[in-house]
């Protein structure tokens, strides 16, 4: 995955998958940290962050 926009300021991030991920198509998904909220929709529906929140994470230094 490559971080392909950040705006640290409002924790809003742009996730482009480089690969399919388990039969989940390759795209682009907007990640809101601040709300929990991802566009392939398991951050918000399992409340527990998805591949691409990590991805964001790792490049804004959260642990």
């Amino acid at each position: 995955m490559r971080v392909t926009h950040c705006d640290r300021r409002a924790f809003v991030f742009v996730v482009e998958e480089l690969e399919p991920f388990e039969g989940w198509s390759q795209g682009l998904f907007r990640v809101r940290l601040t709300k929990g909220t991802c566009y392939c929709g398991l951050f918000q529906s399992l409340y527990f962050p998805c591949l691409h929140a990590l991805a964001t994470c790792a490049i804004a230094s959260i642990k």
